[in-house]
């Protein structure tokens, strides 16, 4: 059996990488926007991934081979791509999606709740700093983000406008960050909360581009109407109303980029799903920014350990 699976869809290639030995079903991780694989295992032992394996569960995370240079990637060919690579790990582990868990970070949340709301019937899903309503909650974010619909016009020109060639820029930024003196760092990070060098190795190893046709597509998450994804004619705030599989939502006190009251929102609009909290006044760290809730020193405890909890019951 292969411990990588790579597929190809008309817009974006997605490769899975088991991350551990095989010990029981499989366990499938997705990252964030702007993120791959590489994040739920730079701790390595101490990482998310580690801690599936010890719970008896082999993960496979994701990784959508984005690039800022070309066409057709926005959040339906992620979509797409996905279920075609949810297809060929079923075969190729010989397995159920009925017996496989999913857990996703930002993005990666929004795509699993997408997925349930298309009918893929995951055992249990856990959504990490997953908003479906970004105006909840202010950051300077949601100005430029509101603004940004203004440019889908002119991305579908003949000659489209770029996305963020990201993973070049943070590998170059790496040795700054650690510090908490960076704008970008903060966006992502509570300063103190994940160690300097697993904050420095995420952002040399653990970085994706960013695709201006992505970017439009979450623009949506600011606006009224919201973002549409996936078969389902509602937007996808409303459309999880009739989501039948068990979900928790998991929402960082100092997130920057996806607000708690987005999470508690989020929440709410799914039947039966379950919220922690983990930041200022709860936890071992002094607060969990965006990413911290898969890399902070205290994030064994504070985060793995409840969702190892949700996952087992």
């Amino acid at each position: 059996m292969p411990d990588r699976i790579h597929v190809s869809s008309d817009h974006v290639d997605v490769e899975i990488f088991r991350l551990g030995p095989r010990v029981g079903f499989p366990v499938l991780l997705l990252p964030g926007l702007g993120a791959n694989h590489r994040a739920y295992e730079l701790r390595g032992e101490q990482s998310f991934a580690e801690y599936m394996t010890e719970t008896g569960r082999t993960p496979w995370a994701v990784d959508f081979t984005v690039s800022w240079r070309t066409k057709g990637q926005d959040a339906s060919a992620l979509l797409h791509a996905l279920e075609i690579a949810l297809a060929e790990l079923r075969r190729s582990e010989d397995v159920q999606l009925e017996d496989v868990d999913a857990v996703g970070h930002s993005l990666g949340g929004l795509l699993l709740l997408s997925l349930l709301v298309d009918g893929v019937p995951f055992r249990k899903v856990v959504a990490m700093a997953t908003g479906l309503d970004h105006r909840l909650g202010a950051h300077p974010i949601r100005r430029l983000l509101g603004q940004a619909t203004k440019l889908r016009g002119l991305s579908t020109t003949r000659r489209p406008l770029p996305g963020v060639p990201l993973r070049k820029l943070a590998a170059l930024a790496a040795n700054l960050t650690g510090r908490g003196l960076l704008p970008f760092e903060g966006d992502q990070f509570h300063t103190g909360a994940t160690d300097a060098k697993t904050v420095q190795r995420f952002f040399r190893e653990g970085v994706r581009d960013m695709t201006l046709p992505l970017l439009l597509d979450l623009a949506a998450l600011y606006s009224e109407d919201g973002l549409r994804l996936g078969a389902s004619a509602q937007p996808l705030k409303e459309a999880v109303s009739g989501i039948e599989c068990p979900v928790l939502f998991v929402a960082a006190g100092q997130d920057k980029v996806c607000r708690a009251e987005s999470v508690r929102d989020a929440a709410a609009r799914v039947p039966g799903a379950r919220l922690i909290e983990v930041g200022a006044g709860s936890g071992r760290a002094g607060g969990y920014g965006h990413v911290d809730l898969l890399m902070a020193r205290a994030a064994r405890a504070d985060v793995f350990e409840p969702v190892g909890r949700f996952l087992d019951a």
